[in-house]
Parts: structure tokens; C-alpha cells; sequence
């Protein structure tokens, strides 16, 4: 893909490739692998940890523009099953249930997220995205890289966390159904219904949500 800036060309796909492979080379070292636009890395076996770029669209004119999204995957969360495998060699960020953007983590305010706009230096725009990911991405990486520090700082980390944070005693029962755990899974699960019923209203969404829960305790067979 390429758009004129005044009278030169920019081929965007090699502004964006150029990123990559540079922040690629940093980030190997800790041992994340590339797939195409995502970086991946397994810890605790199954955990997946998932930095990944995502460039703009040309409907939204958005073509010169590029964002940096982060994930943690912990396969029993996403799937909802206490017994998952994790068959595919790596996971996409959207295939997260954290997830986050690269201002968010910086800023720590959901209304900061950071683009970055192609036409200018790739140079600056790594070093910018390599000093965030070095001193705000991967220190925590290093603390959520396992079930158990999971369940014990998420809650510490609420800009990591902007999709399901409203489903983390949800979560939680998943993490400790997976872990043998069950008492503590059924304890996780009541509160979370309780707080579903407590704030029950005609909202259609809240209703479909209670309903899915209540096949959810189904299907854990419960």
C-alpha cells in the first residue's frame, strides 16, 4: 500500500515492515517469535503474551496511521473451559482476554491511546514504541507470566486489562477450575452471578449475559 505526501511516495506495508523487523531484533532476545504482523511468546507452557501491529484502514483515511496492541491469553479464560490445549503455534491479540494499546499502558488512561503516523521518521517511531514496550510492556509481562501471579496482581494492572475487566471473578473461576481448584471456581462463579442478578435491569445486553452464564454452569457441569 502507497500514498503520495506531497510529491513522494510512501509505501506504507514497508514503513510498517521496516518497524516490525527492527523491534523484532529487541524483542527476540526475550524470546518472543514473529508471525507475520504479531509477536508471540508462550509462558508457564500455555500462556500467551502478544504484542502485535495494526495498521489504519484507507475507508476510515486512516492508511498512513498504525497502532501497537497487547495481549495476555490465558487459554481456559477465552475458551471457557476448564480443560483446554492450546494447539496452535501462536495466538492473535484479539484471541486475548486481556488486551491493550500502546498509549494506554504508557498513560495508564483508556483515552490516550497512541497512533503512529507513518509519514514521519520509523526510526523515531520505533525508539518511541521500543521505550514503552522495554520500561512499561514487558516488566509486567514479567509479573502476570502465570496463573498464580495472574490471579494475584491483574487487579494491579487495570490498563492492561480494557476489554474484560468486568469479567475478571469470571475469569478467576476459570483459572482456578484449570488449576484443580474447584471450591474456589464455584466461589469465583457465585460472586460474579451475584454481581450479574444486583445489577439486574431491562438492559438487554445484562440479560443475555445472565442467560449465558447461567448455560455457562451448564456446560461446567455444576
Amino acid at each position: 500500500m502507497a500514498f503520495k505526501l506531497f510529491s513522494k511516495t510512501i509505501d506504507v506495508d514497508a514503513c510498517i515492515e521496516l518497524i516490525e523487523n527492527a523491534l523484532y531484533e529487541r524483542l527476540k532476545e526475550y524470546g518472543f517469535k514473529r508471525y507475520g504482523e504479531t509477536l508471540h511468546r508462550f509462558v508457564s507452557e500455555d500462556i500467551s503474551q502478544v504484542i502485535s501491529f495494526q495498521g489504519g484502514q484507507a475507508l476510515r483515511n486512516e492508511s498512513h496511521l498504525l497502532w501497537v496492541n497487547i495481549g495476555i491469553r490465558v487459554p481456559e479464560c477465552f475458551e471457557r473451559q476448564f480443560d483446554v490445549d492450546h494447539p496452535e503455534e501462536y495466538y492473535h491479540d484479539y484471541e486475548c482476554n486481556m488486551r491493550t494499546k500502546l498509549g494506554i499502558v504508557k498513560y495508564k488512561d483508556q483515552n490516550k491511546i497512541r497512533s503512529y503516523d507513518l509519514r514521519k521518521n520509523p526510526d523515531r517511531i520505533t525508539a518511541d514504541i521500543w521505550e514503552e514496550l522495554l520500561t512499561q510492556v514487558l516488566p509486567v509481562f514479567e509479573i502476570l507470566n502465570s496463573r498464580e501471579n495472574i490471579l494475584a496482581h491483574r487487579r494491579e494492572y487495570p490498563w492492561f486489562d480494557m476489554v474484560n475487566a468486568q469479567e475478571i471473578l469470571l475469569e478467576e473461576c476459570m483459572i482456578y477450575g484449570h488449576l484443580g481448584d474447584k471450591g474456589k471456581a464455584a466461589e469465583c462463579f457465585e460472586m460474579y452471578y451475584y454481581s450479574l442478578v444486583s445489577g439486574l435491569s431491562e438492559d438487554i445486553q445484562m440479560m443475555r449475559q445472565l442467560e449465558y452464564v447461567d448455560k455457562l454452569r451448564t456446560e461446567l457441569e455444576w
